[in-house]
């Protein structure tokens, strides 16, 4: 089973006697910004309502989110993280044969395997490497519905590449997956940043379609772990029969609402990942030996272009300057690519200089 996941700094400080707030984490996506300032004030009072219980199913987490996207509540079901939904669905839908659209993030394949599902993949993307890059041929996907798949699993945009599906490819692979009786699963966890491909509102009125949200990368509350599903209320409330009470703890709660109301918080994260994915595009881009792909996440997948270096490599020297990328090789890659988050330009810089100088110093060791 595959549990090898970007943003581990507690294991890698004590691994490396670091102290985690001393490492750059460049392995996961977490907005710079940290937690929206209304979310912070909001906590400062919360220690007065902690000795009560949370409320059973986030009722006001959901009212936001349904005033925030514009969706009923009967839609909306919160959970602890995205993961935990990832883990519930085959639990409840007991798929026996399953098909991931690759590369993708591991939990899907791991929350199936435990189930005992049969779990196939297709490599939509392919032509990534090509610049721009090609859509993929979605033909290709109607053809593998075929099969009689109980599920099907995408991440859009897609991690760890970056690339996004227009809503209409989306929705035409939902068509196809009614056809053969399919069940869609859509993980939008970094949509945030190309909300208007989002099919959040498409969930809502099919009876095949699950969407999965999270608050971890666009709100940077991680360590809190708030996500959500939408879909339609079919679906949420069978879902919602199997959730556990209390999945969402009063501290996840009370920061979701107040970010969601922060549209000045909003628009300056916008405007932070306007420019530094602009930056950090053309600067990784700018070193000898390194290829970044376009993306509409807030990261880039690059790969190492030197001959006989490696992303683990790579990873082992930047880490002895307390640098943490994430190391591509468990996406099925191969051993030259790496993922690298969108942080502030000062952290941009440091990990800019870090690996002009490691890459340099390789050439000229290649060469000697």
């Amino acid at each position: 089973m595959n549990k090898t996941h970007g943003g581990n700094i507690w294991q890698i400080a004590k691994e490396n006697t670091l102290k985690p707030e001393d490492i750059i984490d460049f392995s996961s996506s977490i907005n710079p910004l940290g937690m929206s300032p209304k979310a912070i004030a909001a906590l400062k009072e919360i220690h007065k309502i902690i000795p009560s219980y949370p409320e059973p199913s986030a009722f006001d987490a959901r009212q936001e989110l349904s005033r925030f996207h514009n969706i009923p509540i009967e839609n909306i079901l919160a959970g602890n993280g995205s993961t935990e939904f990832i883990y519930l669905i085959p639990q409840i839908f007991k798929p026996k044969k399953t098909l991931i659209i690759e590369p993708a993030f591991s939990e899907y394949r791991n929350s199936l395997e435990i189930c005992g599902c049969k779990v196939e993949t297709y490599p939509l993307w392919t032509d990534f490497k090509s610049v721009p890059a090609k859509m993929p041929d979605i033909e290709k996907i109607y053809l593998m519905l075929k099969n009689n798949y109980d599920l099907v699993y995408l991440g859009n945009p897609a991690n760890p590449t970056g690339a996004l599906l227009k809503k209409g490819a989306i929705l035409k692979i939902a068509d196809e997956c009614k056809k053969y009786s399919a069940l869609l699963m859509v993980d939008e966890a970094f949509i945030d940043f190309a909300e208007e491909e989002s099919i959040k509102k498409e969930a809502v009125e099919r009876d095949n379609l699950i969407v999965i949200r999270s608050m971890t990368k666009f709100f940077a509350m991680a360590g809190l772990r708030f996500g959500y599903l939408i879909s339609s209320q079919k679906i949420v409330k069978n879902i919602a029969s199997f959730q556990p009470p209390w999945s969402v703890n009063t501290i996840a709660s009370m920061a979701a609402i107040a970010s969601l109301k922060d549209t000045n918080y909003i628009e300056d994260t916008k405007k932070w990942f306007t420019s530094e994915s602009e930056f950090l595009f053309e600067e990784l881009n700018s070193i000898h030996g390194l290829k970044a792909y376009p993306s509409r996440a807030n990261y880039f997948l690059a790969e190492i272009m030197i001959e006989g270096i490696t992303s683990k490599m790579l990873y082992e020297m930047l880490l002895k300057n307390s640098i943490i990328i994430r190391d591509c090789s468990s996406f099925g890659l191969g051993e030259s690519f790496f993922r690298t988050a969108v942080k502030g330009r000062k952290e941009n810089t440091i990990l800019l200089e870090g690996l002009k100088k490691i890459l340099a110093s390789q050439v000229h060791l290649f060469l000697a």
